[in-house]
């Protein structure tokens, strides 16, 4: 399968570009696993990348109440408040859907609905 013209231009401008990206996909999934989020390996680029700064955003906001994600990671069986924990990702939710409910999640922390919702 032949690339793209632009491809084809970025691979010999860099022709380790195609290990860079592996690497970062690699790093992306080890730091999604680190955190408790399934990941299929059937996730694009973007969509790894869409991840990681959900649940970013989600740890930013849950910092910012003084939350701790150790006491409320998705495997804690008793997490300060239910709302401060990630949630999990479904078995056949999509890594956009994913990303959407994060969001939500994120959105919540601040009206007080539950994080799942």
């Amino acid at each position: 399968m032949s690339r793209p013209p632009f491809e084809e231009r970025q691979q010999e401008l860099n022709p380790h570009r195609d290990e860079e990206r592996a690497h970062a996909a690699d790093m992306a999934y080890a730091q999604l696993r680190q955190r408790g989020v399934r990941v299929t390996g059937e996730e694009s680029a973007l969509d790894l990348a869409a991840v990681v700064e959900a649940v970013e955003r989600f740890e930013a906001a849950v910092s910012a109440l003084g939350g701790d994600r150790m006491t409320n990671s998705p495997d804690s069986t008793q997490p300060d408040d239910a709302r401060m924990v990630l949630p999990t990702r479904a078995d056949d939710e999509s890594a956009r859907d994913y990303v959407r409910r994060i969001d939500r999640a994120t959105e919540n922390l601040g009206s007080g609905e539950a994080a799942g919702a």
